[in-house]
C-alpha cells in the first residue's frame, strides 16, 4: 500500500530516497515551526490523523491551512510517527554496536 509506507518516490523522472510525507512536513516546520518543543510536544490527534490519510492517499495536503499552521505540533507529531512506525529502525540493529 502506498502513501506513508512509500519508500521512494519519483520526482521529475529521478528517484528521490526521501518520503513525500518527510519532505513536506520538514519543510514546512523549517518554514514555520521554530517553536519550543516542535517534536517534544503532541498535536492535536484529529489533525494527525486528517494529515496521514491524505499522505497515505498519495495526495499532498496543504499544510498552509490555518488549522495545520494553529497546530504546528500535529505535522512534526507526523514524522515522529512516521518514524515509530518504520519496519526497521532508522538507524538499523545491526548498526546498534557501533552506538554503545
Amino acid at each position: 500500500e502506498p502513501g506513508m509506507e512509500q519508500q521512494a518516490q519519483l520526482t521529475d523522472g529521478t528517484c528521490s530516497l526521501v518520503p513525500q510525507v518527510l519532505k513536506s512536513c520538514t519543510e514546512f516546520i523549517e518554514k514555520h515551526g521554530i517553536v519550543d518543543g516542535i517534536y517534544r510536544l503532541s498535536g492535536v490527534m484529529s489533525n494527525i490523523q486528517k494529515l496521514r490519510h491524505e499522505f497515505d492517499s498519495e495526495q499532498i495536503p496543504d499544510l498552509t491551512k490555518d488549522n495545520y499552521i494553529r497546530d504546528i505540533h500535529s505535522v512534526s507529531s507526523l514524522c515522529k510517527m512516521y518514524f515509530r512506525e518504520l519496519p526497521n529502525p532508522l538507524l538499523t540493529y545491526q548498526l546498534y554496536d557501533k552506538f554503545s
